[in-house]
């Protein structure tokens, strides 16, 4: 698998040297699929703690998909956790098993999928050829 993004910290990403806090600053707001693609979209929050600068939308599009598992969550009493990012992690696809753990990885390694956590229990799990994160300016 191949990126032009980075993975800091299993809550934010770095595209051409800018951080991205996706667990403070984006809601999720769709996934869409085509063929083989997967775009899962995030837009800006409209919280105060977000600077105006910010992206306003963020499309990770995950080209030649050979796996996707997405595990739903449960309802919660805040709404907001369904459109909350917990965690992102690059994990080896050999333990898809495993659907609780992630790993502190910057670039995914040649047998890894890419897991989304989501803060109600929401999870995607994508195994593709590539990633490219695409971003809309403020």
């Amino acid at each position: 698998m191949e990126t032009n993004f980075e993975i800091i910290e299993n809550y934010a990403v770095r595209l051409n040297g800018v951080h991205i806090d996706l667990h403070n600053n984006f809601d999720f707001k769709e996934i869409l699929e085509f063929d083989d693609t997967v775009h899962i979209v995030f837009v800006k929050s409209d919280g105060e703690w977000v600077s105006k600068n910010e992206f306003k939308k963020l499309i990770f599009s995950h080209l030649h998909i050979s796996f996707k598992k997405i595990l739903k969550g449960s309802s919660s009493e805040f709404l907001e956790d369904q459109n909350t990012l917990s965690e992102i992690t690059f994990f080896p696809k050999a333990l898809r098993e495993t659907n609780d753990a992630f790993m502190d990885h910057a670039k995914p390694n040649e047998n890894d999928d890419i897991i989304y956590f989501f803060e109600n229990g929401t999870i995607f799990r994508l195994n593709c050829e590539q990633i490219e994160l695409l971003v809309e300016d403020c």
